[in-house]
């Protein structure tokens, strides 16, 4: 399973993410990074975000849709996040690497 994972100092190019199972954006950069969403859904890439350790703001868009699972610390806001965002899976107090939890 090929994961791509996007570095807001060096955002991964389109044709990158042709061929991967996961896009994996770090909560911190997800603002500047969301429009990858677009792409990643086009060349049938799932969209992950690694919302640990941050105060991660998902507005109400067409973005926030393409998220398949969001990692974040907290279980309350997990719970809320699950109910309200129409993400897949919200995960809260994972430790390890949120490779361990793509499918």
């Amino acid at each position: 399973m090929r994961v791509v994972r996007a570095d807001p100092e060096q955002p991964p190019e389109r044709g990158s993410l042709r061929d991967a199972r996961w896009l994996v954006i770090p909560g911190n950069a997800w603002s500047e990074l969301r429009h990858l969403t677009m792409f990643a859904e086009l060349d049938g890439a799932l969209v992950a975000i690694d919302g640990r350790g941050v105060d991660l703001k998902l507005e109400f868009d067409v973005q926030r849709r393409a998220v398949h699972l969001l990692v974040v610390d907290d279980v309350i806001e997990a719970a809320r996040i699950q109910k309200t965002a129409g993400i897949t899976k919200v995960i809260a107090g994972h430790q390890g690497p949120i490779e361990d939890l793509l499918w």
